[in-house]
């Protein structure tokens, strides 16, 4: 499937991006060529050294810049996009830079990669997207729209969206947070102890991922259906013994995460491994017969809160296992 491709990955020093680096070169040992466009040459140093021997190289630059975008884009065949401001506080704190990268950048690739003829692209998005309430989410929600509108506008570009929850070992998830938290302060900061999230592998990520690749028809927004917790699971994981603080949800955050919202039930579908929301103006029973999926039930919802496929207490010190050796 990438053998022979030159690909494009945005923000690709990010952990999403090393990681696929890694298992595409892994599996597809003729892959012509993967491009790294990310703003932080010091990260790209760390690469090149991590690669050395592979078929990588790199442009260095802000995705908000259209030049760098046309730059990277040239003679690509296939384009991963993860480049974004993700953290919440960071976006609450300066949202035009939370924007210029979400929004800007996403429409900076769409003409890029429309010019220069990309047909293929995945973007991976969030939760966030689907029911907005910080600023965060909401760039997120309005990149997601640029793709799906630039599909219809034009058919040939076939950019597939994929939802993702926490990477487990990934900058910003909560597991080394509270393990920092236990060992100097001996408390964990809990916001709402009925908070929950959803959480995957990278390796979890990665297999959704090349999936949705082989598999995608181009304009549909896939939710994998990963396993979720709560968040009190994870003290109990670290150490149950160690008292838990209440201090109150912070500006843009979320009690649970919503990965198929009650409007967008009108356009879901199902099938074994995921939903996939079919773009609006597109045929949903061509979809249904593309992915073997059947249609969800209007007003269907699928959050880290209703999901019946919850981590236990054994599950998440094994993943907090993994993330130690691994990340």
């Amino acid at each position: 499937m990438l053998n022979h491709k030159r690909i494009l990955i945005t923000g690709g020093t990010g952990f999403f991006g090393k990681k696929f680096t890694e298992t595409a070169l892994q599996l597809y040992p003729e892959i012509r060529e993967i491009v790294i466009l990310s703003k932080d040459p010091e990260k790209q140093s760390l690469m090149k050294q991590q690669f050395s021997k592979a078929p990588i190289s790199f442009v260095c630059g802000d995705i908000a810049d259209p030049a760098i975008v046309d730059r990277a884009c040239r003679d690509i065949d296939l384009i991963i996009h993860t480049a974004a401001v993700r953290l919440v506080p960071e976006a609450e704190a300066d949202p035009w830079q939370a924007i210029t990268t979400n929004i800007q950048g996403a429409k900076n690739l769409i003409d890029s990669a429309i010019r220069h003829k990309v047909t293929r692209l995945l973007a991976l998005s969030t939760d966030m997207a689907s029911l907005a309430n910080n600023v965060y989410g909401a760039t997120k929600m309005l990149s997601d729209r640029l793709f799906i509108a630039a599909h219809k506008q034009h058919p040939d570009f076939k950019p597939t969206i994929v939802r993702l929850g926490n990477i487990l070992g990934s900058m910003g998830t909560v597991i080394p947070f509270f393990q920092r938290k236990a060992r100097e302060e001996k408390r964990f900061p809990v916001t709402d102890p009925q908070m929950t999230r959803f959480m995957a592998t990278g390796e979890e990520c990665i297999k959704t991922v090349l999936q949705t690749l082989a598999q995608s028809k181009g304009g549909e927004i896939i939710s994998p259906k990963f396993k979720s917790y709560n968040i009190l699971t994870i003290t109990q994981a670290i150490a149950p013994e160690i008292r838990v603080d209440i201090i109150g949800l912070r500006p843009g955050e979320k009690l649970y995460e919503e990965m198929v919202t009650r409007y967008e039930s009108f356009y879901a579908i199902e099938n074994k491994d995921s939903y996939i929301i079919v773009p609006p103006y597109a045929d949903k029973e061509e979809y249904c017969m593309h992915y073997s999926a059947v249609p969800v039930p209007v007003g269907f919802e699928f959050n880290s809160q209703n999901n019946p496929a919850k981590i236990n207490v054994e599950e998440m010190k094994s993943l907090i296992n993994i993330s130690d050796c691994k990340f």
